[in-house]
């Protein structure tokens, strides 16, 4: 029992010193093999109806690190799964089109589909070529709003100018699905597009208020359902998951709450 209570505290300490350890108490962390990754998120404001949905936004992020310090390995797919509670609006928001930014810089992406935004986030990376050295590389993420084969999409505009300019684009295909989670949101990428990168971090967030018609919407909205006299509720509110090259898939359950908005009298 002591060798085991000695090993999880070596596990422990090298976990606080990987992620920092003001914020591994308060991150929500998961393993598989040396591989970890802490996920991660919440929703703005936290102050909300409890019937009526009121415009939010939505913040994932993800840093992946290795307990030997390796590389890891090469990422394959991003899934964010919503709780149903959320609801996503794109009734009379413009489409930003694939070829009309791709290629493109950050500023001609905003340029072009800059009335179809409906986020923006950032990433860190290692690229490693054959027979040289790895170098960082970071960038932006635009994100927007877009269709895919008959079906809503979000386009992920990814670009980094350090050490080389470096763009691609990233599909994240949207579904409804039925139990906890009522929206999925789904990203790939394949090998040919990802060959020599190594994912350190990545972050997202997912925010837009617009007009159609005269009337306000927002592409993301929720109320706080607590139950009747509760002040506020606890709900998962997101299911983050990631797949790697080496078949190796980790997720976690981001658990958030919410308190009750007093309703505003006229």
């Amino acid at each position: 029992m002591r060798g085991r209570a000695r090993s999880t505290l070596g596990i422990a300490t090298a976990l606080a010193v990987l992620f920092g350890c003001a914020s591994l108490a308060s991150a929500e962390l998961t393993a598989r093999g040396d591989l970890f990754i802490k996920f991660e998120g919440g929703i703005a404001p936290r102050a909300l109806p409890r019937t009526a949905r009121a415009p939010i936004s939505v913040s994932v992020a993800g840093t992946v690190r290795t307990l030997s310090g390796e590389r890891p390995p090469a990422l394959r797919k991003i899934s964010i799964a919503i709780n149903r509670g959320g609801r996503l609006d794109t009734h009379g928001l413009p489409i930003c089109h694939r070829n009309e930014i791709e290629p493109s810089t950050t500023a001609q992406a905003l340029a072009i589909c800059g009335d179809a935004l409906v986020g923006t986030g950032s990433y860190d990376a290692d690229l490693a070529f054959p027979e040289q050295s790895a170098f960082p590389t970071r960038g932006r993420i635009l994100a927007f709003n877009a269709i895919e084969g008959g079906k809503r999409a979000i386009l992920a505009h990814v670009y980094g100018t350090s050490p080389i300019p470096i763009a691609r684009i990233i599909v994240f295909h949207v579904r409804e699905t039925a139990g906890t989670y009522g929206t999925t949101i789904t990203g790939y990428l394949p090998a040919s597009e990802n060959r020599y990168g190594y994912l350190k971090r990545i972050s997202l967030s997912l925010h837009r208020v617009f007009t159609y018609r005269g009337k306000r919407r927002s592409y993301l909205s929720a109320a706080c359902e607590a139950p009747p006299g509760f002040p506020g509720a606890a709900f998962p509110f997101a299911r983050v998951s990631m797949a790697f090259a080496d078949r190796r898939a980790l997720s976690s359950v981001l658990t958030r709450s919410c308190k009750v908005r007093a309703a505003i009298r006229p």
